[in-house]
């Protein structure tokens, strides 16, 4: 795969921009968040440039994945859809990044609100491209069963699609909640999101070696 060179802009202005910041932080910045958006940790200055670096790391890893997956023609196939989910979770991290960024500097954003929103406009991104990932040890919704059937991949996935669709659909919503109600839907969430599919995946498994 051909590099993305507008990834790796962005990329590299974020981390010029966290240099440029770096002598304004304060000793310490927020290095986690509550499901409320509130912090709940604090690091060292000096971890922003960790996470500064991280969507690189992950560009480059997932660069490299696919060279050495012994179903590496699948990429051939699901192309497109490797490189909008390579793109939108680099996105998101750099995100988090100016995030961290800007609430250590002081600036008043609703982390809770912002956060949520981008998790669920990635579940919705990559559910859209789900039915177009091949089978592959990487990418994808990886059990015993999809593994072992490509038939059972191809199922899982379409279904899949739908499931982190409604997922995506339901952060969005839960991005307007607090409390119990946004803990009850985030759960709710992720198990249609995640666990729906590989429960799926073992059902239709079963009734193909039947």
């Amino acid at each position: 795969m051909k590099i993305n060179n507008l990834l790796i802009i962005l990329i590299a202005i974020s981390l010029l921009g966290t240099f440029l910041v770096f002598d304004r932080l304060p000793d310490k910045v927020p290095s986690n968040f509550n499901i409320d958006g509130e912090i709940d940790r604090y690091d060292d200055k000096e971890s922003v440039i960790f996470t500064g670096v991280l969507p690189l790391l992950v560009y480059l890893l997932m660069k490299f994945l696919p060279k050495i997956d012994p179903k590496r023609e699948s990429y051939l196939k699901h192309k497109k859809a490797y490189k909008i989910t390579q793109m939108i979770i680099v996105l998101f991290l750099i995100m988090v990044q100016w995030i961290i960024i800007m609430v250590a500097l002081g600036f008043n954003i609703n982390v809770e609100i912002i956060i949520k929103l981008g998790i669920g406009i990635l579940f919705i991104v990559i559910g859209n491209f789900m039915g177009q990932i091949r089978q592959n040890y990487f990418f994808g919704i990886k059990t015993p069963w999809t593994l072992a059937n490509e038939t059972v991949w191809k199922k899982t996935h379409r279904v899949s699609g739908f499931t982190f669709l409604i997922g995506g659909l339901i952060i969005l919503a839960s991005s307007f909640t607090q409390g119990i109600i946004a803990t009850v839907l985030l759960m709710a969430a992720i198990a249609i999101a995640a666990l729906y599919p590989i429960v799926y995946s073992y059902i239709i498994y079963r009734k193909i070696s039947e």
